[in-house]
């Protein structure tokens, strides 16, 4: 008898045989492979939770001044985790503090405090604001963008990837 010959159906025993080896091989490599593939690329997608950065002892701010603080932030991107210095505004008032991003509103230029006016101001365009964050003259859209903020045990914490709009 040939092997090779179609039987009733129109497949030969050596085909079907075939066509199970090839469909085992394939759910066997699919089984590996699912598992293998997520761990590889979840970190891709994983969405990192805010995390608080200390920026300065309250004490040490003055009341009613805007100051530019510095600080480090480590974010991780993937598999990589970078560390970037970042800026940010921090005006302490007598009912509390407000932080705000440092780049105006209008189109994302570092401005810096004018203590002769007593206002932030944007050399891009003219963008001009209060210690307050609020607009006051040109073109920004919008007041400053500020971060949330925390005090605990006499120490300021900004969350810095949580910005918000005014």
């Amino acid at each position: 008898m040939n092997e090779g010959c179609p039987t009733e159906g129109g497949w030969s025993r050596r085909r079907l045989l075939a066509s199970f080896f090839w469909a085992a091989q394939a759910l066997v490599t699919a089984l590996i492979a699912t598992p293998v593939l997520g761990y590889l690329l979840a970190p891709l997608f994983r969405r990192q939770p805010p995390v608080d950065v200390r920026l300065v002892e309250v004490d040490a701010l003055p009341l009613d001044r805007p100051e530019r603080v510095e600080f480090v932030v480590r974010r991780r991107d993937g598999w990589v985790i970078e560390g970037g210095r970042r800026a940010a505004w921090v005006v302490r008032r007598a009912d509390g503090i407000r932080v705000f991003d440092p780049r105006c509103t209008h189109l994302g230029c570092a401005y810096h405090w004018d203590a002769a006016s007593s206002h932030f101001v944007c050399p891009c365009h003219s963008g001009v604001y209060d210690a307050d964050g609020r607009v006051v003259s040109g073109p920004p859209p919008r007041p400053l963008d500020t971060y949330p903020v925390r005090v605990e045990a006499g120490v300021l914490y900004v969350t810095p990837n949580a910005r918000r709009t005014a």
